[in-house]
């Protein structure tokens, strides 16, 4: 009987994990601060401002290491609890993306976020998502 091998490699040890994440998280800070610094010298008008913006520097960087903490943990119980870890998180990945995207059309127009400041809101969600995805399984960063 033919084995299976997957096809990225499957992180076993807490510190490969603790690692991956953290690279994913650093790319992310980074594409998302370059594309902030982008929006900002262009003086795209997304609406909110201030310190208590979805798009200030604190809530960026806070909420891509939260994302990276939430990552970690969750490819951590799939690979204790499941045979084919790397699926189930991207599975879980994908979920957690869509119903990420809830409040951006829900809540931040109450925020004064104007159209524009949304459809970059999703395009930072991307810049988060992809590349936490990618280190965390370990299709990069091996």
């Amino acid at each position: 009987m033919a084995q299976a091998t997957p096809q990225v490699s499957v992180p076993r040890a807490g510190n490969g994990l603790v690692r991956r994440t953290a690279l994913g998280v650093l790319v992310s800070i980074v594409a998302l601060l370059g594309t902030q610094a982008i929006v900002n010298m262009a003086d795209i008008a997304v609406g909110a401002t201030g310190a208590m913006s979805p798009f200030s520097a604190g809530a960026l960087v806070g909420s891509t290491i939260a994302a990276g903490a939430g990552a970690a943990l969750a490819y951590a119980v799939v690979n204790r609890f499941t045979a084919r870890p790397v699926r189930n998180f991207v599975a879980i990945a994908a979920a957690v993306f869509l119903v990420m995207l809830a409040p951006v059309f829900a809540v931040a127009p109450a925020m004064g976020v104007t159209p524009i400041g949304q459809g970059l809101l999703v395009v930072y969600h991307l810049l988060v998502a992809v590349p936490l995805t990618a280190f965390v399984v370990g299709a990069l960063g091996s």
